[in-house]
C-alpha cells in the first residue's frame, strides 16, 4: 500500500526543482501502483501500458520519476475494458465506441447477454427436421446407387 502523505509531500508539489508542472493531484481515496492494478485486474503490466494509448479516457497520474499512479475511477474504467475486450470478445475499436457513447447502446446491452437455452419445443423441431434429412439423404443414396449400377 502507498503512503498518502508521502505522495503528498513528495511528489505532488505544485511544481518540481526542475520548474516543470505536474499532473493533478489524484482524488482522496486509493491509488494502485501498475503492478498492483495488473495484479488486482488479473493482467499483466504490459496490458496496461498498451491500453493507455488505445482508450484516451484512461490517463494514470505519473510521479516525477514517472510512475504510473491509478486512482479508483482509472480502476473502474479499467474494469469496464477488461470486460468489453475479455468478456464480451470485442475489439479495441468497437471497445472505444462503446465507453465513448458512439455506439449503439442497444448494440452493447445485445453483446452483453448470453443466449437463452433453447425451449423444449425447439428441441422438438429441430430434432424432427434432423430425421427428415436423415431420411431424404438416404433416398437419395439409394436413387444414386441404382443409377449406377444401370
Amino acid at each position: 500500500m502507498i503512503d498518502q502523505k508521502y505522495l503528498q509531500c513528495h511528489f505532488f508539489s505544485s511544481q518540481t526543482k526542475d520548474g516543470n508542472m505536474h499532473r493533478k493531484k489524484p482524488q482522496s481515496g486509493r491509488v494502485y501502483r501498475i503492478g498492483e492494478a495488473a495484479r488486482a485486474l488479473n493482467l499483466q503490466t504490459s496490458v496496461l501500458r498498451f491500453w493507455e494509448g488505445e482508450f484516451p479516457g484512461l490517463q494514470p497520474v505519473r510521479t516525477p520519476k514517472g510512475q504510473r499512479l491509478y486512482t479508483e475511477s482509472d480502476m473502474a474504467l479499467l474494469r469496464k475494458i477488461r470486460s468489453l475486450l475479455h468478456e464480451q470478445g470485442m475489439t479495441i475499436e468497437g471497445a472505444r465506441r462503446v465507453l465513448a457513447g458512439e455506439a449503439m447502446p442497444e448494440l452493447a446491452e445485445a453483446l452483453s447477454v448470453r443466449p437463452a437455452p433453447q425451449e423444449p419445443k425447439n428441441a422438438d423441431v429441430l430434432r424432427e427436421i434432423l430425421r427428415e434429412l436423415i431420411e431424404v439423404r438416404a433416398m437419395l443414396s439409394a436413387n444414386l446407387s441404382k443409377e449406377n449400377r444401370s
